[in-house]
């Protein structure tokens, strides 16, 4: 199943920023690079860090899961994950394979 059609999770669209004059509010996820990762140590939440591979804007954006509680193990999961695909851009990492059990073997 693709990342961004997981059920269990709604990714970031990523469209914030400091908006300041120079900034551009949407940068197409094909030169957006995915910089950091982050995640909560209370409740496991993950948020993205990007940049624009064509200027210093930063996005910014929290992984939403469907259920609040959800098991803590697979948000750890999803954040090593996410861990692994720093440097690429957003548009192949959503539209990459993931599924939890594949990801744990």
């Amino acid at each position: 199943m693709l990342l961004q059609g997981n059920k269990l999770f709604t990714l970031p669209p990523l469209l914030g920023g400091s908006f300041s004059g120079l900034d551009r509010l949407e940068i197409p996820y094909s030169i957006l690079i995915l910089r950091e990762v982050f995640q909560r140590d209370d409740n496991g939440e993950i948020e993205l860090i990007c940049q624009a591979k064509d200027g210093l804007e930063e996005k910014r954006g929290w992984i939403i899961f469907s259920n609040k509680n959800e098991d803590h193990l697979k948000k750890d999961i999803l954040y090593h994950w996410f861990k692994k695909q720093i440097g690429k851009d957003i548009e192949t990492i959503y539209n990459l394979d993931f599924d939890f059990e594949e990801v744990v073997k």
